[in-house]
């Protein structure tokens, strides 16, 4: 599987609650605009673990709530989640209509506000596959963010720019801007991410000994911060890779568990790729029949996981695989 493409998967359920930064805002805010910024938290808390159509529901609520407060600053964060939750359950049209929202309330004199609105436009703008406009918007908000000492959402904006860049010299130069950037801000929990798009950016060059170096690397800070998901993908990761090194027994030491853990999750995606890989693993090491019901396998789970409709290259490639081994 392409790792780019793996990335845009692991993209729409993120392994944290990308550009979501804690602010204290009680100092400044009265009882009744405090309630709305304690809700605000609950629902960002919510989202962090992923749990995207409760999430969805708390969002809206709190969008509600700032209205009656008339507090704009968390209207905005919380219109500009809605329209994410709707991106990553229902698509770009579905959260289209919440974005306008959130823009008609965002003001750049409002850092928290206009910070979040940000990231959520580039978002949009990247699932369209408008990387140049994209591009601008992080471009933006990172500069924005570093202006107002929003360092978790500036080493939000770095990871995205890393991810639309078409350059791989430049994913790997905003990667590396990135890391930097959430070791000195003390954002350990972006390192796992950040390693992972520098990982993906070699792999994607086949340079599969640094992308292995990159993956392990991220492992050990998804390990530290992530949720059962990320943990999942983070060794898979090296899987697939030890795969494309040509250890096929160091791959299959690292797939099977993953095979496992994703069955014991019901977890469709995970199990078709750990399927995949194996499979071809089996193949390589001349077990042919093994591996092609291996790669059938993986075939019905994506399917289930409506690759045929979302991922339909991924689709494809599989099943001209499948037919050329059939032959």
């Amino acid at each position: 599987m392409n790792a780019k493409t793996l990335c845009l998967l692991l993209a729409l359920t993120p392994v944290l609650a990308a550009g979501i930064e804690p602010v204290d805002r009680k100092a400044k805010m009265t009882y009744t605009e405090a309630s709305a910024s304690q809700e605000l938290e609950k629902a960002d808390a919510i989202f962090q673990a992923r749990d995207y159509e409760k999430a969805l529901e708390a969002y809206t609520d709190v969008v509600e709530i700032a209205r009656k407060e008339f507090n704009r600053s968390v209207e905005t964060e919380a219109l500009s989640q809605v329209a994410r939750m709707n991106l990553i359950l229902n698509g770009p049209e579905a959260g289209r209509e919440w974005l306008d929202k959130a823009a008609e309330r965002a003001d750049d004199a409002d850092p928290m506000g206009w910070s979040r609105y940000l990231g959520v436009k580039g978002r949009f703008e990247w699932k369209a596959d408008n990387l140049k406009a994209a591009r601008a918007t992080f471009d933006d908000m990172y500069t924005y963010c570093n202006t107002n000492g929003l360092w978790g959402r500036a080493v939000d904006a770095a990871h995205m720019i890393a991810i639309v860049a078409t350059n791989p010299k430049e994913q790997i130069t905003w990667s590396y801007r990135g890391i930097e950037a959430a070791e000195s801000a003390g954002e350990e929990h972006w390192l796992g991410p950040l390693w992972n798009n520098m990982a993906i950016t070699y792999y994607d060059q086949k340079n599969y000994d640094s992308a292995l170096t990159c993956f392990l690397k991220a492992r050990e800070y998804h390990w530290r911060h992530s949720g059962e998901i990320g943990k999942l993908f983070a060794d898979y990761h090296v899987g697939m890779t030890y795969r494309q090194l040509g250890n096929y027994d160091e791959a299959a030491s690292w797939l099977r568990p993953v095979l496992a853990w994703a069955e014991r999750l019901n977890h469709h995606s995970a199990i078709g790729q750990a399927c995949e890989d194996l499979g071809e693993v089996m193949v390589a090491q001349g077990k042919k029949s093994d591996g092609l019901q291996l790669l059938k396998r993986a075939r019905e789970e994506y399917k289930t996981a409506r690759f045929d409709e979302q991922l339909p290259e991924i689709w494809k490639k599989l099943n001209d695989r499948i037919a050329e081994l059939e032959s």
